[in-house]
């Protein structure tokens, strides 16, 4: 099971530090469907980006501008969670 609190603690994390909006969905066939509270950041009305992707989860973000060594930190303790998922 995804450990949600740390999950959502990380997301709240990056959104705050970097002004963006980050969340995280899981790909059903062809389709990808939001995981609901899995979702950081205030509304930006900017595309998304993809910003970690394979064959079963996306995390997305919205007003990334930072190639910073710490966001990808983050980043992949995010997905580290993630694929964990059981």
């Amino acid at each position: 099971m995804l450990d949600f609190k740390k999950l959502k603690n990380t997301l709240n994390q990056i959104a705050e530090k970097y002004q963006c909006k980050i969340w995280v969905c899981q790909k059903i066939g062809r389709r990808i469907s939001y995981i609901e509270g899995l979702k950081a950041g205030k509304e930006y009305y900017l595309p998304p980006e993809i910003l970690w992707e394979n064959e079963n989860y996306v995390i997305f973000g919205e007003n990334v501008n930072t190639k910073d060594i710490e966001f990808n930190q983050l980043l992949n303790e995010v997905i580290k969670i993630v694929r964990n998922y059981k």
